[in-house]
């Protein structure tokens, strides 16, 4: 087997053993549910971090906001450095941080210190995140991906789902520091099942240049949009917010005319499948994610109950996200995927819906219900989509299609966040303070982020459904 892979357009599969592919998707898989899974039981440990080290809530803000922003900063360029030197290092790149990053934050001596390291988790994270879709599209063959990204998708879910229980035992029982103990091993196994199972490394642009100056003017652009919606509605936060806005059509027009651009921005003008589907992504994240943000304080502060049983319905959303995956992704290798993704986004509108009834009388099974309505429609969604997206480019694009939907969930996320923090800031005044005479306020700011959330998702589906029919890449390579 050659040691490298080189192709434009779609090309043939490379050859692996039926053993040598379920080794790197295990070893892939694991990646994927590290990456939520250590991120979500650190978040619950937050409160314990911040007396650890004396620091505000304020401050505590920034060990999530610092690996959001260096991994969605890194994310593109990442992605291109992985077509000119290989995906495969890439991948052992970010793993090999994770670990040593993993050692020494248990050890961080001050605050600044484990900020410091969070950018370095960020950088890994885009290191893993821009590959791994890359590499399970070039090792499957279209009728089989539906399946292997059901399964990524699981994965991740489960990942999600279990750091809250895990890190809420482990900070109780052993402290924040024992949390990376966990992580350590995770990581290990991935690389040693990746490295020795991926024998052919896939380098689609050997011989061309890495493009510094696109890659600077993704990263100032970047930085100025998400600085601005993290911090709205705050009057400076808009300045950044129009900065950024006004440097994304410089960025565009310069990508545009490069003969190596830092990433295919032509993909979003030239195929509308790419295009829509990826916004529809940006789309469903922006009216989902600060869900659970919103449900949290709701099971804690209006129906009273112990942070441990509000986690605990909690999980009923992720956890059939990833029942439910697996067997939606193997549907959507035999349905055209725009029906299975415009079903999912459906789903979440009329989820989004009943999640805006509530009240301090709602009974708890209600919302259990509704959770399940949204944990189903994103597993209908999801791995349809980002099958789709990975469906319609060259394996010569892959790196670019998989850092863009990856820029456009965590874009979304964001968003999402910001118009709920606007909303609170509109009914309550003030985002700190959450008491029985602003219970009313808070409710009508949570109902009024779900409708709009639900604008979003009825918009999503939309552009799912006018995406188009999904063109199988075996159809693609006859055509061609």
């Amino acid at each position: 087997m050659s040691s490298t892979a080189h192709s434009s357009g779609f090309s043939k599969t490379p050859s692996f053993t039926p053993e040598q592919k379920r080794m790197i998707l295990i070893g892939i898989s694991l990646a994927s549910f590290m990456t939520p899974f250590g991120v979500s039981m650190l978040n619950l440990s937050l409160p314990e971090i911040g007396a650890d080290f004396s620091v505000s809530a304020h401050a505590l803000g920034w060990v999530t906001t610092a690996f959001l922003f260096s991994s969605v900063l890194f994310l593109v360029p990442m992605a291109r450095l992985s077509d000119l030197v290989g995906r495969k290092k890439i991948f052992m790149t970010g793993m090999a941080l994770a670990v040593i990053s993993a050692i020494i934050q248990p050890l961080s001596p001050t605050f600044h210190i484990l900020i410091l390291l969070r950018v370095v988790d960020g950088i890994a994270m885009a290191c893993i995140f821009s590959t791994t879709l890359p590499i399970l599209s070039s090792i499957y063959p279209a009728s089989k991906r539906g399946s292997v990204f059901g399964i990524n998708v699981a994965v991740i879910y489960i990942g999600s789902s279990l750091g809250p229980v895990v890190g809420g035992f482990m900070t109780q029982n052993f402290g924040w520091r024992s949390l990376y103990l966990l992580l350590i091993p995770l990581a290990v196994i991935s690389m040693v099942l990746v490295y020795r199972a991926l024998k052919t490394d896939f380098i689609e642009g050997r011989g061309e240049r890495f493009d510094k100056t696109g890659a600077l003017l993704y990263m100032v652009t970047v930085f100025f949009v998400l600085f601005g919606l993290s911090n709205l509605p705050e009057m400076w936060a808009f300045a950044s917010l129009a900065i950024g806005l006004a440097a994304l059509p410089v960025f565009i027009y310069y990508t545009k005319n490069q003969t190596h651009p830092i990433m295919q921005i032509h993909l979003f003008f030239t195929n509308k499948r790419f295009s829509r589907s990826n916004f529809a992504s940006f789309l469903n994240y922006a009216g989902t994610y600060s869900v659970a943000f919103f449900l949290s304080l709701y099971l804690q502060r209006i129906l009273g109950l112990e942070a441990g049983m509000a986690g605990l319905i909690l999980l009923s959303q992720p956890l059939l996200q990833a029942a439910f995956s697996p067997f939606v992704g193997r549907l959507s290798d035999r349905i055209d995927s725009r029906y299975l993704s415009t079903f999912g986004m459906l789903l979440l509108a009329l989820g989004l819906f009943c999640l805006s009834t509530l009240n301090g009388e709602t009974e708890i099974w209600h919302l259990i219900v509704y959770q399940m309505i949204l944990g189903i429609g994103i597993a209908f969604f999801a791995s349809p989509n980002t099958s789709a997206i990975m469906g319609c480019v060259s394996q010569k694009e892959y790196s670019s299609a998989s850092a863009s939907l990856s820029v456009m969930r965590q874009t979304g996320m964001v968003l999402s966040m910001a118009i709920a923090m606007s909303m609170i800031s509109i009914f309550l005044g003030n985002t700190e303070m959450l008491q029985a005479d602003t219970m009313p306020s808070f409710l009508m700011a949570m109902k009024t982020t779900f409708y709009i959330g639900i604008v979003l998702c009825l918009a999503g589906a939309v552009l799912s459904y006018l995406r188009g029919a999904t063109i199988r890449e075996e159809k693609v390579s006859e055509i061609l």
